[in-house]
């Protein structure tokens, strides 16, 4: 089963004026043709916002609160075909345990965060996450996140209960999907519990990448979301 979390293809006068403003440049908001993609982003947002999604009004919200300058900047930037790619390749840098990591993009424009978190929700029962998130001029335009949940007897992993897996993606003309969540214990000494998913971005091309994360008895040990070759 795959979830799909997608904003809608734009218009054809839309699509002609990525050809115009697919580079990085200065903003231009009083233009018409970015006027016109501010206008379709901002209507493909309010629709997921109007089907409860609640991500989509966070970065719906993060969005509106930009100047027209920096509206237009983001405009241009999430119509770059290239984008969700070098967001990818940006990613494969794996934070140690309760470290966040950044890499900037285009001029520090683009942030991409890579975090890691982990609890006990009860005696031996255990969780570690890790999470990918990736900013456009600070607004939220991508996420993913995978989950392992196992349990532990003193220092050693006993079982690896299913995990999870989630995201989200509000890149104009892409669609983010995850394949089926899978769950193991490693071999003896490290033996942690692993959970990984395989993420497919389509957009002009497809990508595809896998992220995975462990733990053990101390909580997240590592994790990473990273290209396939």
């Amino acid at each position: 089963m795959r979830m799909k979390t997608r904003i809608a293809g734009l218009t054809t006068t839309a699509l002609a004026a990525i050809a115009v403003f697919g580079a990085a440049g200065s903003a231009q908001a009083a233009d018409p043709a970015t006027d016109k993609l501010i206008a379709a982003y901002t209507a493909e947002m309010t629709a997921l916002v109007e089907k409860g999604d609640a991500q989509a009004a966070e970065t719906l919200s993060q969005f509106k609160a930009l100047t027209a300058d920096e509206q237009a900047r983001f405009i241009t930037l999430v119509n770059d075909p290239e984008l969700f790619k070098k967001i990818f390749e940006a990613s494969e840098t794996a934070p140690a345990p309760g470290e966040t990591r950044t890499r900037t993009l285009a001029g520090g424009d683009v942030v991409v965060k890579q975090e890691s978190s982990s609890s006990m929700t009860r005696a031996t029962t255990r969780w570690a996450s890790h999470t990918n998130t990736d900013y456009v001029l600070g607004v939220k335009v991508s996420g993913q996140k995978v989950i392992t949940n196992y349990v532990t007897s003193g220092t050693d992993t006993t079982r690896v209960n299913p995990g999870q897996a989630m995201g989200y993606e509000y890149i104009p003309g892409c669609s983010l999907t995850h394949g089926v969540v899978d769950e193991w214990i490693s071999a003896e000494p490290a033996d942690n519990a692993h959970s990984e998913t395989v993420w497919t971005a389509e957009c002009a091309s497809s990508w595809d990448g896998r992220q995975r994360v462990w733990g053990d008895y101390r909580g997240y040990v590592g994790g990473y979301l990273k290209l396939f070759n």
